[in-house]
């Protein structure tokens, strides 16, 4: 099974938000009976809007797949808003010029508690 997460971005003046989407890709040769994913969230985060499926507790996200053919892939969507991000200053050395800015944005640290089969 592979996974992946991606993040779009909504730029609304008012509401502005990542949307997240986790995939479950089945890359075995079986359909595949459940998938279960856990996503861990930055501290103080929540996640909103979450896809049927998926349940939000305290700093993680599961989302539960159903059966998953060969060769196939099934995704479920989360939402987290900018302001329950990890901002600030980069740590570390000044970058060379031209190089990467002073400000980052760090979403999230190790989303992937685990992945269960």
């Amino acid at each position: 099974m592979d996974v992946d997460l991606t993040a779009q971005p909504h730029l609304g003046v008012l509401t502005p938000y990542l949307n997240y989407t986790l995939t479950a890709r089945n890359t075995g040769p079986a359909t595949l009976t459940s998938a279960t994913l856990t996503a861990t969230l930055p501290v103080g985060a929540s996640a909103t809007n979450l896809a049927t499926g998926c349940t939000s507790a305290t700093t993680t996200v599961t989302c539960v797949f159903g059966s998953i053919a060969a060769d196939a892939s099934a995704s479920k969507t989360f939402r987290i808003h900018p302001d329950h991000m990890a901002c600030g200053p980069r740590r570390g050395p000044d970058p060379p010029a031209g190089g990467q800015p002073s400000f980052a944005v760090r979403p999230f640290s190790g989303l992937f508690s685990s992945v269960v089969a």
